[in-house]
């Protein structure tokens, strides 16, 4: 860089907290002061994060997610889909707007405090809180990245891979440059930008030609010319420092000057990365699925985090049973499903599928044309059952014999397997529901004239039971196909149907049990809604979206009332203790749930992707971004032998 170097302070760095991300991320921002974190994927949910890591809420805008901006000054956060969607959510989670566009945006940011929207072919407008369009920009065509100035009624406007200029709201030219080293706008390596609050800093990054940097003050052209390209990078809202990644998992640090403050090795390379208003803090995507945030400390500043002191009781260790390398053809987010006894392990990431067995054999792996992304195993393991809303295909472990069903009249609504796995119910757009034989052959059809969802089934206990409207389920005698009907006292988030009985969670935190007919037979309350209900030996657990769990006997006495340590961990049964796993980016860790003892840490060197926990037995598998790991849940030694000599005193 020109200039006079100015020495610049090192900084030291504290990682804040640590979470995976669900999913492929397409877009991330962090508000400048309040430092919560808005996140969109791909399969267009989005989630908005608090200063501390937590998810205070998730949204589903339908469409893969092009921006998310959070909108500080109003407390709200706006989303942008490919459908060209605009979304406004409040800060409680509260949808506030949605509002579609016959033109199609290209992308979102903030101006004044309000959406602004742009195009290839629009010119940039701002909207407010209604979704009215207030105020549109004369800026000159064409434009390919359009990047407001916050404080400024100013924008700086990217034309094309060499031309760039700076101009007035009205349409003013005050600066038009040609950049040094051609800008990429294709998608394989696009070029990032990023701009300060004054417009006194506009960084380009221009990968193997570094970063140039804009002062739009005093219309002076700066580079930084690091030994390693650039990938990402963003500039703090005072324009005092910059955040830049390369392609190995570096990142970096520098003040204006150029000067390197910080610098840290990850383990694996930058996604995305933001830094606040005043450089106190960086939000770090990892391509394993790891999102980061380090705090800087001030001088005099100490630590305010200590390890972790435990105690570790009877329950003793975990054990890894095998490992196998991960070998996938699409470079798709996979999950991992197990079935309840532990026997059989699937990889899926909705169109490629790998089955394991217990001793780590690989039994079948298919690859499919259109994605089946629901994926339900028998309880045995022994049936597989893949569906999408125009196919069910169905897989016996056993035989290996697959059986391929594709509904071309009407499309699926729900489909469910029985935990035997020898029966599955599927209910179609023509209101009608069929059975099918654990081999795929059907045996009844029924047409219910009535819209239902949510559908459970239970051979032993010769029941199915489902939902006609968000208070009203409906429970099916599958001997005598007689319907009972049962009406709640509020609207029903979560189903499950044992053996023993009926389980709901309500909208208002109302957790419900019912015999098999329908009949309420005890009921509770915690703060709503309840999201999940997890089943248990003998005793059930109701989950709500912040975490706050119930536990309580299957005859519905209660045991106790705790709080998730994530709202990503999950839950598994060793003997008589409830374990609860929380997956933190690179670290598994295992607590009981009446003590919250730690039981055991488990490091993974490639970041964690995926868990999946037995409901019956000790087992659990694990999928990073390196490997496929089959563990048990807790470590049991057959015998323990006594020492038979002694060292000589």
């Amino acid at each position: 860089m020109s200039g006079q170097q100015v020495v610049e302070q090192k900084k030291s760095a504290i990682e804040l907290w640590k979470r995976d991300i669900p999913g492929q991320l397409t877009s991330i921002d962090l508000s400048p002061d309040q430092h919560q974190v808005a996140l969109g994927f791909e399969n267009g949910v989005v989630h908005f994060i608090d200063a501390k890591g937590g998810l205070i809420w998730e949204a589903d805008v339908g469409q893969p997610v092009k921006n998310v901006k959070i909108l500080e000054r109003k407390k709200q956060v706006a989303i942008l889909n490919e459908y060209s969607q605009v979304f406004l959510v409040d800060f409680t989670g509260q949808l506030t707007l949605k509002k579609g566009f016959k033109s199609f945006w290209s992308g979102l940011d903030v101006k004044a405090g309000d959406p602004l929207l742009w195009g290839w072919k629009n010119r940039p407008c701002r909207l407010n809180t209604k979704g009215r369009v207030v105020r549109e920009y004369a800026i000159p065509h064409p434009w390919m990245r359009v990047l407001p100035v916050p404080k400024k009624e100013q924008f700086w406007v990217v034309h094309n891979q060499i031309c760039l200029g700076l101009y007035q709201s009205d349409g003013t030219n005050l600066w038009l440059m040609n950049n040094p080293a051609p800008i990429e706008l294709s998608r394989d390596m696009p070029s990032e930008f990023a701009v300060s609050d004054t417009g006194d800093v506009f960084a380009v990054s221009c990968f193997n030609k570094g970063v140039y940097l804009y002062n739009g003050v005093d219309h002076t052209l700066n580079q930084i010319d690091l030994d390693r390209p650039v990938a990402h990078l963003d500039v703090s809202g005072n324009g005092k420092f910059l955040l830049l990644a390369d392609q190995l998992g570096k990142i970096m640090m520098a003040s204006k000057s150029a000067a390197l403050v910080w610098e840290k090795e990850l383990l694996s390379p930058v996604s995305q990365c933001r830094i606040d208003r005043k450089g106190t803090r960086v939000i770090v995507a990892e391509q394993n699925g790891t999102l980061s945030c380090f705090k800087f400390l001030k001088e005099g500043e100490q630590r305010s985090s200590f390890l972790e002191m435990t105690q570790f009781h009877d329950l003793g260790d975990h054990k890894e049973i095998w490992s196998q390398p991960v070998h996938k053809v699409s470079r798709s987010p996979a999950a991992v499903h197990i079935s309840g006894d532990g026997r059989f392990v699937l990889l899926a990431d909705g169109k490629e599928f790998q089955l394991y067995d217990s001793s780590g054999s690989l039994v079948w792996v298919k690859h499919f044309m259109g994605r089946l992304p629901r994926v339900q195993l028998s309880q045995n393991g022994r049936k597989v059952l893949l569906s999408s809303p125009t196919e069910l295909f169905l897989l016996d472990t056993q035989t290996l014999s697959e059986k391929h069903l594709t509904f071309y009249s009407a499309e699926l609504s729900d489909v469910a397997l029985a935990p035997s796995g020898t029966a599955i119910l599927a209910f179609d757009k023509f209101k009608t529901l069929t059975c099918y034989s654990g081999q795929g052959k059907k045996i009844w059809s029924r047409n219910l004239k009535k819209e239902i969802f949510n559908i459970r089934i239970h051979n032993l206990a010769g029941r199915a039971v489902f939902q006609s409207s968000p208070k009203i389920l409906f429970v099916l005698d599958l001997k005598n196909f007689k319907l009972q009907k049962a009406a709640l006292g509020g609207p029903v988030t979560a189903l499950e149907l044992t053996r023993e009985g009926i389980y709901a969670g309500g909208k208002m935190g109302r957790c419900y049990g019912l015999d098999l007919n329908g009949k309420e037979q005890w009921q509770h309350k915690i703060e709503g809604p309840i999201q999940e209900i997890i089943v248990f030996k003998k005793s059930v657990a109701f989950r709500n979206k912040q975490g706050a769990i119930l536990l309580c006997g299957q005859v519905g006495h209660k045991l106790g009332e705790y709080s998730a340590r994530s709202t990503h961990s999950r839950f598994g049964q060793h003997k008589k203790d409830v374990l609860e796993l929380v997956p933190t980016g690179d670290m598994l860790s295992c607590y009981q749930v009446p003590s919250g003892n730690l039981v055991w840490k488990l490091p993974l060197v490639g970041g964690i992707q995926s868990v999946a926990v037995s409901e019956t037995a000790n087992r659990m598998a694990i999928l990073d971004s390196q490997s496929f790991h089959y563990h048990q849940l807790v470590h049991e030694p057959h015998a323990v032998e006594d020492r038979s000599s002694f060292l000589e005193l």
